[in-house]
């Protein structure tokens, strides 16, 4: 019996595509860019920043004309609601942008196909994805 015919050497080879197919399923997802569970914060966080941003420069400006002046409470006043009105519209502006961005991902997404899986595609929809178990549960029986 030859070398290559081995029981013994396809069973490891078989074990071996084995291992490596559950290892591919089992890596870390690649990062997605500007993608993911905390997909959004940098957008909240950037109209709370240009609200606040808006009402800080207002009232510095009031208070700085009203100390000037001697008019107290008026330029405040006038200039901390134009200071929320211009960072309300910022934000609105930001909202907007954002919104025309994810027009322009789902229309590129529609263009590359639809991502469907199940029997549209003839493909067996998976239990649970590799990349959904954060291990509070045990893993799945991978076929070994």
């Amino acid at each position: 019996m030859a070398a290559a015919d081995d029981p013994a050497d396809e069973r490891l080879k078989d074990l071996d595509a084995r291992l490596s197919e559950v290892r591919r399923r089992r890596a870390p997802p690649k990062p997605r860019k500007g993608g993911g569970r905390l997909a959004g914060h940098d957008l909240a966080w950037s109209m709370v920043i240009d609200l606040t941003a808006g009402i800080v420069v207002g009232a510095g400006l009031g208070w700085g004309l009203d100390s000037l002046l001697g008019t107290m409470p008026l330029f405040l006043i006038v200039l901390v609601l134009l200071g929320f009105a211009a960072g309300v519209r910022v934000m609105l502006q930001s909202a907007k942008e954002h919104g025309r961005r994810m027009v322009a991902r789902a229309a590129a997404a529609e263009q590359d196909g639809p991502k469907t899986v199940g029997p549209e595609t003839n493909k067996a929809a998976p239990a649970t994805a590799p990349e959904q178990n954060n291990g509070a549960r045990a893993p799945r029986n991978e076929g070994l």
